[in-house]
């Protein structure tokens, strides 16, 4: 079994990398080198992202020519089964945190077209305003940053490319590389019985994660790097 020596570390929407400083600190620390990329329009960057396939096939094109652990939060979940459908050689292991193989159903598909159109017309304050309801106090501050980095563009983006995205189990059922899925206990948007489809449908290892909600990095960063940690240097 391959161990990587990097790893591909992909955000959750709508934040940035940053979301993943206290990952890559831990991550570096146990001599693994790290790639964090902020996707177009958030962290500052610069455009939008068209299609995950698109986005997808970008970002494969300046990966290093190595297997990689990828981890994907969320939206990165969405994006690391896209390069997995695309470039599955690439990958030596698997982690997904707080994601969903489901495609979104139709209500859910109009409701992120219109924030996407909203977005634009208003400002990203409205997306400011459900992350402080839906995050603790602690967590909001974390991110709220880092929302507000992201362009209406970008938030655009991603809203509408999460809108057209597919389901992800055929993908999972041809994976052959180690698989961990990691959720928070509390999550409320993608719940641990969505984690638990992820984990059957790739034969992977299920961690619920005490005491965290959707954004379990940030919420429990001690108890994902653990098992983070435990599953890469293994």
């Amino acid at each position: 079994m391959t161990r990587p020596r990097t790893v591909l570390l992909l955000h959750a929407y709508p934040l940035s990398a940053a979301m993943w400083q206290a990952q890559v600190e831990a991550l570096q620390a146990a001599g693994l080198r790290t790639l964090a990329p902020d996707l177009p329009g958030f962290g500052g960057t610069s455009g939008g992202i068209s299609t995950l396939p698109e986005t997808g096939r970008e970002l494969l094109a300046r990966l290093p020519e190595e297997p990689l652990a990828v981890v994907g939060l969320s939206m990165g979940g969405y994006f690391a089964l896209e390069l997995l459908a695309q470039a599955p050689e690439r990958f030596a292991r698997v982690v997904l945190a707080d994601t969903t193989l489901r495609a979104d159903p139709p209500a859910k598909q109009a409701d992120r077209r219109a924030q996407a159109d909203r977005v634009l017309v208003e400002g990203r304050g409205f997306i400011l305003d459900a992350a402080r309801e839906e995050h603790s106090a602690a967590t909001f501050r974390q991110v709220q940053p880092m929302i507000e980095a992201a362009s209406p563009e970008g938030i655009a983006g991603a809203l509408r490319a999460m809108a057209a995205r597919h389901e992800g189990r055929s993908t999972l059922h041809a994976l052959k590389v180690p698989l961990l899925v990691l959720v928070g206990a509390e999550d409320q948007i993608t719940p641990p019985d969505q984690a638990q489809e992820i984990a059957d449908a790739g034969r992977g290892e299920l961690r619920v994660l005490p005491g965290a909600a959707h954004l379990s990095n940030l919420d429990q960063p001690a108890a994902f790097n653990a098992a983070l940690l435990a599953f890469l240097t293994a």
